[in-house]
């Protein structure tokens, strides 16, 4: 989820040539994060890989922390803008809550169980050093997101949404997923691992049945 740290690139690349520089930035870290591991991702190695000059990768990044936070909060956005244009489907006919839970689940675990091998390591090294506050922003923002939008629904086959359910909820799926791919699970990637999340969100969710 977007993450609102105190970081912004020095310069911003709104034009063509300067979205390319930071997308060959980007892609230079993630080959020298899988190739060459962590280590080998200093400013110096990554201009070197990247095609650019150590001045060039300093008009927009000072550190590479700064890259890595860059990449992680571009992901970030990327995956929210999905989830909430999900959210803003629930309650059409053609998605019931089952089915826009199970695509919900989907979507976020997409996010770390398919990028490549390179970025994924780029994005266990920064929630290694993610900042707490940083952290706790995102998930507030999703935890008010999902909140907001089952309210807005008031669907029979779900819960009244609360701040308690929305924070368990959150914090539980986010949780068990930045746990399998920082453990470099096995199950990351499989339908058993994704059956389960949704019987876990759909159990948090779900209308309590009539006594």
């Amino acid at each position: 989820m977007p993450s609102p740290t105190g970081f912004r690139p020095r310069r911003s690349p709104t034009q063509s040539r300067a979205q390319h520089t930071v997308a060959a930035i980007f892609e230079a870290a993630g080959l020298l994060a899988v190739e060459e591991g962590e280590e080998a991702l200093t400013t110096n190695r990554i201009a070197e890989r990247a095609g650019v000059s150590i001045g060039t990768l300093y008009q927009y990044f000072s550190t590479r922390e700064d890259i890595v936070e860059a990449m992680v909060r571009q992901e970030r956005a990327r995956v929210m803008r999905q989830l909430d244009d999900l959210l803003g489907r629930v309650g059409e006919p053609a998605l019931p809550p089952e089915a826009m839970l199970r695509e919900f689940v989907r979507i976020y675990l997409g996010a770390f169980a398919a990028i490549d091998p390179g970025r994924r390591a780029l994005v266990k090294l920064a929630w290694r050093a993610d900042h707490l506050d940083s952290a706790v922003h995102s998930l507030r923002e999703a935890a008010e997101c999902i909140a907001l939008h089952l309210q807005r629904v008031a669907h029979p086959a779900l819960r009244p949404p609360t701040p308690a359910q929305a924070f368990v909820l959150t914090r539980a799926l986010m949780g068990t997923v930045r746990a399998a791919v920082l453990e470099d699970s096995p199950v990351l990637g499989t339908r058993e691992f994704e059956a389960e999340l949704v019987r876990m969100c759909w159990a948090l969710l779900a209308a309590e049945s009539p006594a």
